[in-house]
């Protein structure tokens, strides 16, 4: 028996943030990127909520890649303010640090939270829908991802706003993360019915909009349009699940310190074909592309997932993404030297048991090398 659900409440549109008002008489803890703090949005949000008699603490320390020590600071600060509501806004990290943060609260201190909201700032991890958190051991370069119910925030306020001053990179990175996500969803093995459509929906938004984006970061319909998609590809990941572009981009970001959507683009395309060796995938995969491009509909399954990971790159190279990690800049010894580790940790990734095909030691280290 399946069983779905959607449990996290998202506003969406323009004048999303008007959700905030609904925040009433409560101590809210606020944790953003540092970037973020002094920009008119961020004190537009600080003034709604200052209107409606709430007490604010604001935690803006937030590194690229969350690490153990700073979930330890920041729960410190939470500890002393015992907040009633978490206001996370930012980007992946503001996020999964709150997330951790929550997580590990709820089991080691007197916190009781009665709401968790997310705001994000880029159109990418989705993490505004899911109950995964990606934090960091800065000692081992290692990426431990958490699993739990606890940090699936109670609601997401989606609003253009706060992406369109996104860089570029940031934009053509986070966007091709999202293709990752909704194309691993839609052929992992708890993919259903209701994620494929969540899944398929997002891959025809990024194929349409992502370059748009990218060119012009101030076009409000297509960012509107590409925050829409990450939520999408996250509630279906996180019902259906991911596969081993992300078990494999966790080790490698964590030794090489590439932004991981970046690694993500990279083997999306090597894992395309290779999980082709599944029927159900190779056939979900021909469908993604006939939607795509109905004019190849009488093609045979085999040439259309050729053509899907041909357009996955022919997408990367207008997002000016390079695709190796020597094109990036990193030599291929340094790229070598972690392979057997990269591919160990990989089997070890929450990430690895959902990919519809179980790939041998031999598999992940032709994958990972085919990106140096």
């Amino acid at each position: 028996m399946n069983v779905w659900s959607l449990s996290t409440k998202v506003y969406a549109g323009i004048d999303s943030l008007d959700r905030l008002e609904s925040l009433k008489n409560k101590s809210i803890f606020i944790v953003c990127d540092p970037f973020l703090k002094g920009s008119d949005l961020f004190m537009k949000i600080i003034t709604l909520l200052v209107e409606e008699n709430n007490e604010l603490h604001v935690y803006s320390k937030v590194t690229p890649d969350p690490p153990i020590t700073e979930i330890v600071q920041c729960m410190e600060e939470m500890e002393g303010f015992k907040p009633e509501v978490v206001l996370a806004i930012g980007g992946g990290s503001a996020i999964d640090l709150t997330k951790g943060v929550i997580y590990f609260s709820e089991r080691l201190s007197s916190v009781s939270i009665e709401k968790f909201v997310v705001i994000p700032t880029t159109s990418g991890t989705g993490s505004e829908v899911t109950s995964v958190s990606v934090i960091t051991d800065n000692k081992k370069n290692i990426k431990y991802p958490l699993v739990d119910d606890s940090m699936l925030p109670d609601e997401a306020i989606l609003t253009p706003a706060l992406v369109l001053s996104s860089p570029p990179a940031i934009t053509a990175y986070s966007g091709m993360d999202v293709l990752t996500h909704a194309l691993e969803a839609l052929v992992a093995q708890c993919a259903d019915t209701y994620t494929d459509a969540l899944a398929e929906k997002a891959i025809e938004i990024i194929f349409e909009e992502l370059v748009q984006c990218y060119k012009d970061g101030h076009d409000v319909k297509s960012r509107m349009l590409m925050h829409e998609a990450s939520c999408l590809a996250g509630m279906a990941f996180n019902l259906a699940g991911l596969g081993i572009s992300h078990a494999l981009a966790h080790q490698v970001g964590g030794k090489l310190h590439v932004p991981h959507g970046l690694i993500n683009t990279m083997l999306l395309p090597h894992v395309v074909k290779f999980n082709a060796k599944s029927e159900t995938a190779r056939m979900k995969y021909a469908r993604v592309m006939r939607r795509l491009n109905p004019d190849m509909g009488k093609r045979s399954d085999d040439i259309l997932v050729e053509e899907l990971a041909r357009c996955i790159e022919q997408l990367a190279n207008q997002l000016d993404c390079p695709l190796s990690l020597t094109d990036y800049g990193i030599e291929e010894t340094a790229s070598r030297e972690y392979l057997e580790e990269v591919v160990r940790n990989a089997r070890n990734d929450f990430t690895f048991k959902s990919n519809p095909v179980e790939p041998a030691d031999q598999d992940l280290k032709e994958i990972y090398k085919a990106i140096m």
